[in-house]
């Protein structure tokens, strides 16, 4: 069956969807040590998420996991703000992408002044170390770059860390704590014999340890450091890395042996050479890095959202495996869409082992001719990506058929004009009912702590909970979850008090966690500012208040009036705005500088995007989607696409960000 292409899932809902998944991964890999699905489904997720905001770069969201540093914030220790981000480092897989990251540097950097210092890239977890008066008060780390947590008691566990030191100034060092393989393999055996889980590889590990609560633990698995870095290395009179590892070495910081600096013509030798000797070291290293040696010019150089322009990162070459597909199935997400997934023989690459793929759709299957029993071929480019790439055997099998209906409740599968995907569109259907109400409780949504995937389908097995109302309804069944397997009475009330917190949310929350079709969190926003609550949304189905404000487009609006015209929601809206307490988004805005001027972000900018909204908003300016006669400004970073072209046509003013804030400050003066 088709349907008109005003049903069909627009782009900019794609890539929100594809943003909200990632980043829930990301939170698994990097802060639970536990991820959910394998490097090849994340990465495949990541290189989809990556084309459309390419093509589409109009909707690329400051939250995108390709405009962010990575990681999340552990809630068990204290939050604190990093005085400087915490940045990752851009990669290159080749020689050709290493000279063109030179190439960059000598648009700034004279060829004399172009040094490098190298030192292997160690997989473990990144640290800050704070001193004060000689003595480490503070350890973070590095969160989500931004924010970092306290760490501190776990990091005085480990021994070649100095806890005390000969200076008197305050000073910030960065650098690396990892797990040595030695003791990662005796950690492992230990945790083996006493029936416990092992760790996947040293970098969980690592990570694993830093974050536990009990410090004994920490130091009995005896951790290991190499710093590397000082923040503000000109209040000591350091104008160069090897100045700084060797003024780390003076205040008997450990630090890597292999360090050293070399010129452009040693370069590809010196990645040759390593490539040789880093599985014999003795511990994880994936990669070299490769710093500017010069400091004086780092900040000329800039920064990216996510990257300094001073440092890269070089992986090696790729490594391949073979598996055998066991059995693909297909799987039913919250809005419907089918998803194939082919359960492999476990296969290991790089201490990662590989067992689920996504095939994402019907096409992608057929473009492959995969079928069950088939050998497959994955590659982890850089040591860290897998993909399937091809089939190993001979094309004579008959070919993989397409699902019809639902494996969940047999409906048939809906296909819409010009989209690859297949849906079911039954309301009732098990697993879009289970994960809308994951949708309904995840983070972004309520946060409703101690209601994940395992205990949804728990309480939904036992007819408990099967409707958004019914969550607000647990509290009159808890003798009946105290009873359950698994489901201890601290666990129960726990669930109960978060569920009674999330009742005091802004309003947005709510209307993004409800999950109307093509309704993101930032077009939620919007409406929260016409709308206080659903009864107002109810009396005005047609959305007037909606009909000129820039970034909610004629889909958006059409699928929130449909759902608000449906009158079998009418009941769950009014029931939410009964049992919720909304708050009162505060909307912080210093100035008055940039009322009535909108502004248009674009390209890659010294400052993440992010940083630009937060400024412009707060002097009341307003931040557009796309260009049009209502634009009043362009910023424009490097690697600019159709919107400079637009701006031309429609002579909008086109600055960049110093001249934005020559703008900011000119009005300010005034």
């Amino acid at each position: 069956m088709k349907q008109n292409n005003s049903q069909n899932f627009s782009i900019k809902e794609k890539i929100n969807h594809l943003v909200e998944q990632i980043n829930q991964w990301n939170k698994e890999y990097f802060l639970d040590n536990n991820p959910s699905v394998s490097d090849l489904i994340y990465d495949q997720t990541l290189l989809e998420l990556e084309q459309l905001e390419n093509t589409y770069p109009e909707f690329i969201s400051p939250l995108s996991p390709t405009q962010n540093v990575g990681g999340f914030i552990d809630n068990k220790f204290t939050k604190v703000e990093h005085k400087y981000p915490m940045l990752s480092l851009n990669k290159a897989y080749s020689y050709d992408e290493i000279l063109k990251f030179i190439s960059n540097l000598e648009k700034i950097v004279p060829l004399e002044q172009i040094q490098f210092s190298l030192e292997p890239k160690i997989d473990g977890l990144s640290v800050a170390l704070h001193y004060q008066n000689g003595y480490l008060v503070q350890a973070l780390t590095r969160g989500d770059g931004s924010v970092g947590e306290d760490i501190t008691e776990n990091v005085k566990t480990i021994i070649s860390i100095p806890k005390v030191i000969d200076l008197v100034d305050k000073i910030e060092i960065r650098g690396e704590v990892f797990l040595a393989k030695e003791k990662f393999e005796a950690i492992n055996k230990d945790l083996k014999n006493k029936g416990e889980k092992e760790f996947a590889n040293p970098r969980n590990a690592a990570s694993g340890t830093l974050r536990q609560l009990n410090a004994q633990i920490v130091k009995d698995r005896e951790l290991s450091a190499y710093l590397y870095e000082i923040v503000e290395p000109e209040n000591y009179n350091l104008t160069t890395q090897y100045e700084v590892i060797n003024y780390l070495k003076k205040l008997n910081f450990p630090t890597n042996e292999l360090s050293k600096v070399v010129d452009v013509e040693e370069l590809e030798d010196e990645i040759e050479n390593f490539a040789e000797i880093k599985n014999k070291l003795p511990y994880d290293a994936d990669g070299l890095v490769i710093k500017l040696n010069n400091l004086t010019y780092w900040s000329k150089l800039g920064k990216t959202a996510k990257f300094p322009k001073h440092s890269i990162a070089f992986k090696y070459e790729v490594e391949q495996a073979q598996s055998k597909i066991l059995a693909i199935s297909p799987t039913v997400g919250r809005t419907g869409k089918i998803t194939y997934v082919a359960a492999l023989e476990p296969v290991e690459l790089n201490q990662t082992t590989v067992r689920n793929a996504t095939l994402h759709n019907y096409n992608f299957i057929k473009s492959l001719n995969i079928d069950i029993g088939d050998k497959v071929n994955i590659i982890k480019a850089g040591e860290i990506i897998p993909k399937i790439i091809s089939t190993v055997n001979l094309k004579n099998h008959t070919n993989y058929e397409k699902v019809l209906t639902c494996p969940s409740c047999n409906s048939i599968l809906v296909e819409y004009e010009d989209n690859v995907d297949q849906f079911c569109t039954n309301k009732l259907c098990k697993e879009i009912v289970i994960n809308s109400l994951y949708h309904f409780a995840s983070r972004k949504s309520l946060n409703i702590v101690g209601l994940g995937l395992n205990t949804i389908k728990d309480l939904y097995e036992i007819n408990l909970l099967k409707t958004i109302e019914d969550i607000f309804e647990l509290e009159k069944h808890v003798e009946i979850m105290k009873n359950l397997p698994r489901y201890a009475e601290l666990k129960v009330s726990n669930l109960i008090t978060n569920i009674n917190k999330s009742k005091i949310t802004p309003f947005y929350k709510v209307l993004f966690a409800i999950g109307i079709k093509h309704l993101g969190e930032r077009a939620a926003k919007l409406f929260s500012q016409e709308y206080n609550n659903f009864g107002e949304m109810l009396v005005d189905p047609l959305l007037t208040k909606m009909q000129n404000i820039p970034n909610i487009g004629p889909k958006i609006l059409e699928s929130v009036s449909e759902y608000l015209q449906d009158t079998t929601n009418h009941q769950l809206l009014y029931k939410l705005d009964k049992l919720m307490t909304y708050e009162i988004a505060k909307k912080i805005q210093i100035s008055s500088l940039l009322n009535n001027l909108n502004f248009v972000i674009t390209g890659k900018l010294t400052n993440s995007r992010n940083y630009y909204v937060d400024l412009i908003e707060k002097h009341g300016g307003k931040i557009l989607s796309f260009v049009n006669k209502k634009t009043n400004y362009l910023i424009a970073g490097e690697d600019v696409g159709s919107k400079l072209t637009k701006a031309q046509e429609l002579e909008v003013k086109i600055i960049n960000e110093e001249e934005f804030n020559q703008l900011l400050n000119s009005l300010g003066e005034k």
